[in-house]
C-alpha cells in the first residue's frame, strides 16, 4: 500500500463522514429543515442536509438538465458505466429480475483508506405517477439477501431514491436523497455525537454534488438519449420528440 501524508490521510478518513453520514435512521423519525450546504450555479446543482431527531443526517441533491425519463431511467439501468458518474461505485450487478420495475441489485462500494470496501444488496423499483409524469426509482437495503462475503462490509441499513419530474420543454427536476448505515465497528454514539454532526456538515455535500456533476455529463450520451421504455410515459407529444431518432422502438432493457 502506498505511503500517504498524515494530512492526507486525515482528509480520506474524514471524507468517510460523506459516504454513510446518515446511519441508524428510522423510518418515522421527524425531520428537521433542509439546510443548504453546497451551491454550484454554473452546474444548476444544490445539495441539502437535514438532522434528525435520532441525531443522524440525511442529504438531497437537486439539478435540473434537458432529457426524457426514458433516457435517465436507461443511464440508471447501465450497471457497466454506473461506476463511472456514481461516487464511490466500484461495481453494480443484478442479482434478480422479479419484474420490469423492479430488481435485486448488488453494488460493491469503495472507501478512503484504511477501511474496508463496503457491499450492499437493493431491492430496486421504479414507479411512476400518473397525473404528474414524476418517476421515482427507489432503493432499499436488504443485507440478508445474499450470503456474506469476507472481503467487504455488508451495508446493514439505508434507504435512497432519484426523482424525476417533468417540467416542460423537456427539462427534468432531478433529486437524489438518501441515507444508510456503513456497517462494520462504527457505533451509534459516534454517529450521534457533536463532533461527528459538525464533520457531517462540512464534508456532506461531496456525494451527492459528485455524483450528479458526472451524471449531468453521461446522461448526454445518444444510446441514453435515443432509448425509451414502454412502462415509461413521457410529457405530452411535441416536448421531447426532438429527442428521438424516427426509428426507435420501445426497449426492454433488464433492470
Amino acid at each position: 500500500m502506498a505511503r500517504v501524508s498524515n494530512k492526507y490521510g486525515k482528509s480520506i478518513i474524514l471524507s468517510l463522514v460523506l459516504l454513510f453520514a446518515s446511519g441508524l435512521l428510522h423510518a418515522k423519525t421527524k425531520a428537521g429543515d433542509w439546510e443548504l450546504v453546497k451551491e454550484d450555479e454554473g452546474n444548476d446543482i444544490l445539495v441539502y442536509y437535514r438532522s434528525l431527531e435520532s441525531g443522524n443526517v440525511e442529504f438531497r441533491g437537486i439539478t435540473h438538465l434537458r432529457a426524457s425519463l426514458s433516457s435517465f431511467i436507461a443511464l440508471l439501468k447501465d450497471f457497466e458505466t454506473l461506476p463511472e458518474w456514481a461516487y464511490r461505485t466500484d461495481k453494480v450487478v443484478t442479482l434478480r429480475q422479479t419484474s420490469k420495475t423492479e430488481a435485486y441489485v448488488y453494488t460493491i462500494h469503495t472507501m478512503p483508506w484504511p477501511f474496508m470496501p463496503r457491499d450492499s444488496v437493493l431491492f430496486s423499483h421504479i414507479d411512476q405517477n400518473p397525473q404528474t409524469l414524476a418517476v421515482t426509482v427507489k432503493g432499499r437495503a436488504v443485507p440478508d439477501y445474499i450470503p456474506l462475503n469476507d472481503h467487504y462490509v455488508r451495508i446493514s441499513s439505508g434507504e435512497s431514491f432519484w426523482q424525476l419530474t417533468p417540467k416542460g420543454e423537456g427539462t427534468l427536476e432531478v433529486v437524489f436523497q438518501g441515507y444508510g448505515e456503513p456497517g462494520g465497528s462504527f457505533s451509534e454514539s459516534v454517529f450521534t455525537s457533536a463532533i461527528f454532526r459538525s464533520l457531517v456538515k462540512f464534508y456532506l455535500w461531496k456525494l451527492p454534488y459528485k455524483t450528479l456533476k458526472r451524471m449531468r455529463q453521461h446522461i448526454q450520451s445518444e444510446k441514453y438519449q435515443k432509448t425509451r421504455f414502454n412502462f415509461i410515459q413521457e410529457p405530452p407529444s411535441g416536448k421531447l420528440d426532438h429527442l428521438f431518432s424516427q426509428d426507435l422502438v420501445n426497449s426492454e432493457a433488464s433492470l
